[in-house]
């Protein structure tokens, strides 16, 4: 009974968002402010949305959830790669102090961003996805 009551709690809030989003989308056609109190209700809708349509998982899809789960050495990795972007910006900004004597800097800095952006976008990734 409760969770029949929780689901229609979630309806009713789901059409009132977007009835709220169509009527401030509506009238506020010269106001960007209020268009954008419609857009971020209409996110609220969607999000309500997926909430309330959701399944409890199978034992499978816990499994593998859990396999997937982040573990600290995850952070821990992510730390070191920012650390060595760090690193390699600084020699990148005295190579470029000196006179840009060297490209190799240039090149350790863009690797260093290019795997640090990879790594932390798949953890940011896969903790929004739980």
């Amino acid at each position: 009974m409760q969770n029949k009551i929780k689901r229609m709690l979630f309806l009713i809030a789901q059409f009132a968002l977007l009835a709220v989003a169509a009527i401030f989308i509506y009238y506020g056609h010269n106001n960007f402010g209020i268009r954008s109190i419609g857009l971020l209700a209409i996110f609220a809708f969607l999000a309500i949305f997926r909430r309330s349509r959701a399944w409890p998982a199978s034992p499978e899809v816990r499994a593998m959830q859990d396999a997937w789960a982040l573990k600290p050495w995850h952070w821990l990795v992510g730390l070191a790669l920012l650390i060595t972007v760090a690193a390699t910006f600084a020699w990148l900004y005295w190579d470029a102090a000196t006179g840009y004597k060297d490209v190799a800097p240039v090149y350790a800095f863009a690797a260093a961003a290019f795997v640090s952006s990879l790594w932390w976008a798949v953890l940011i990734a896969r903790r929004s996805s739980r």
